[in-house]
């Protein structure tokens, strides 16, 4: 627990978890996932709400904020590293926070020395609630940056492997995650922009100001999922038309092979019926010269089409 003393304007580190005496003093009290019992404990020993007390007790699915007679309850989400969601739940008094995590990532636990080493990041419960919604929001952009290198990744792999099958699968498992994603940010900026509103009894106007500056940094969080939905249309969209280009270019090397061979299989038909008054089939040179009659036929045909710029590079 680490109390501030707005006498002497300092912030040290307490074992007691108790609430404030003096309105002089601001606390912040975190407990980690394995503080459960504790947690249990505290919570029964607050005057609260009781459906403040509810919501403490479980983790919401949405981040959102409620606010009760002397307290406000506010559930948000840290993207983690597999971009899965760890829920945070904040009780605001007056005079203290309290936060309680679901899964361990060690994030608000980074507050710790930031705080003490910075007693002025304490001086009200606006300020607390901001740090801790900038840590969030530093790791949401982080994660934004992350995913941009794994789109662009994305990108380069349909150029090198058009026809990996693994690819499609890949931006439909994005697209996903992107939407859930998008979901929880988007709730958490509104939540966020209730918090920096004046109606919200815990924030004065100076904290007030600094929220507002985080809602800049959602939204474009926000812009950069929806940017990277976008690039995810367009990739599978790409490579949709690599292979469709690429099967044109077979249909097309078929069709002229078959161009080439239609009139080789029309003379080797035609002397191939063996009238008996076929004068070609007792001369001497006949094969020869059918021979070479097919070959030039073929020859010219495709020296026709590489002039066309249908068969091999065209010279610029």
């Amino acid at each position: 627990m680490l109390k501030y003393s707005s006498i002497d304007q300092s912030v040290r580190e307490e074992d007691r978890l108790v609430l404030p005496e003096s309105k002089e003093d601001i606390i912040w009290i975190h407990f980690k996932p394995e503080n459960k019992e504790k947690f249990d404990l505290f919570l029964e020993s607050l005057d609260i709400h009781p459906l403040a007390k509810e919501e403490l007790a479980k983790f919401d699915d949405i981040p959102k904020v409620n606010v009760y007679k002397n307290v406000a309850v506010m559930t948000l989400f840290a993207i983690q590293d597999d971009f899965t969601e760890a829920k945070i739940t904040i009780l605001a008094g007056e005079n203290f926070v309290i936060t309680k995590e679901g899964e361990k990532i060690g994030l608000l636990e980074q507050l710790m020395p930031d705080l003490l080493q910075n007693p002025e990041h304490m001086k009200s419960v606006g300020l607390i609630l901001f740090h801790i919604f900038n840590k969030v929001t530093m790791v949401d952009l982080r994660m934004i940056d992350r995913i941009a290198d794994s789109i662009q990744k994305l990108e380069r792999e349909v150029f090198d492997q058009p026809f990996d099958n693994g690819i499609a699968r890949k931006v439909y498992r994005w697209k996903r995650t992107l939407h859930h994603l998008r979901n929880g940010i988007e709730a958490q900026g509104n939540m966020m922009e209730t918090i920096a509103g004046s109606e919200f009894p815990f924030i004065n106007e100076n904290a007030g100001f600094y929220f507002q500056s985080l809602n800049n940094s959602f939204t474009r969080v926000i812009n950069g999922i929806d940017g990277f939905r976008a690039n995810l249309d367009s990739i599978f969209n790409l490579q949709m038309t690599l292979k469709a280009d690429h099967s044109n270019a077979i249909m097309k090397t078929l069709t002229l092979f078959s161009v080439i061979f239609i009139p080789m299989t029309f003379i080797a038909g035609l002397y191939g019926m063996n009238f008996l008054n076929m004068p070609e089939l007792k001369w001497r040179y006949g094969y020869l010269f059918a021979l070479i009659l097919m070959a030039g036929i073929g020859t010219s045909i495709a020296f026709y089409f590489k002039s066309k710029g249908w068969w091999g590079r065209k010279k610029l």
